[in-house]
């Protein structure tokens, strides 16, 4: 089973991966491989793969993993194959960047962009692909006045006014921010509307969390 985002013209797309009792999706290029999580053998997963956590903090803080000097922030990049970098995601958007022999993982919710973790991530890169996972999508995701404020004054066409409401597009926010040209692949399923295979803080899943892993084969 795949599932892919129609709006991406790209070959490679996510793939649904079932073994063993643990079910997540896959995305690979070249040497390097993203995965996220589902509800299906969650706790598996984490054995399986063993990624490496920071405290997330909603923050525009990336660590690199190689120099090691926090262990609090929503980024995580290495140049190490044998690394497996992690976040814990409720609704918010995991961007998995890769570049040469650098990789990069991204906890992006709307703090975290606001502040300019994307911005930052493609400064320390400058030439890089990335995929998107799964996040809550602008089908749900509804945010209050001054949220829409805060991207209204950054970003253009990613709040979506409906029914006298207004809803967050976590997605057009970083592909703004990292270019249509560098996208290789979105993971085209929302966590508040897909109740199979994520949990959602939105859905009422107040503890429970997906995870989004970055390593390199």
């Amino acid at each position: 089973m795949t599932a892919n985002n129609a709006n991406i013209p790209y070959a490679t797309h996510w793939r649904l991966i079932e073994n063993n009792g643990v079910t997540y999706f896959q995305f690979m290029w070249q040497n390097h491989v993203a995965l996220y999580s589902t509800k299906i053998g969650n706790k598996r997963f984490l054995e399986r793969f063993k990624p490496l956590f920071l405290k997330q903090i909603h923050s525009d803080i990336i660590i690199d993993m190689d120099h090691k000097h926090a262990d609090s922030g929503d980024g995580l990049l290495s140049k190490n194959k044998n690394d497996r970098l992690g976040i814990k995601i409720a609704d918010c958007l995991p961007v998995y960047i890769f570049s040469g022999e650098s990789m990069c993982i991204l906890h992006c919710g709307w703090r975290s962009i606001i502040k300019g973790i994307t911005k930052r991530a493609a400064e320390l890169f400058g030439n890089f692909n990335y995929a998107l996972g799964a996040s809550i999508g602008p089908c749900c995701y509804e945010v209050q006045d001054d949220v829409v404020t805060l991207f209204n004054e950054k970003y253009n066409n990613v709040i979506i006014q409906r029914d006298k409401k207004y809803f967050l597009d976590l997605k057009a926010c970083v592909i703004e921010d990292l270019g249509t040209e560098n996208l290789i692949g979105s993971l085209a399923l929302c966590t508040k509307c897909n109740p199979k295979y994520f949990f959602s803080h939105r859905r009422g899943d107040r503890k429970k969390r997906n995870y989004g892993v970055i390593t390199k084969v």
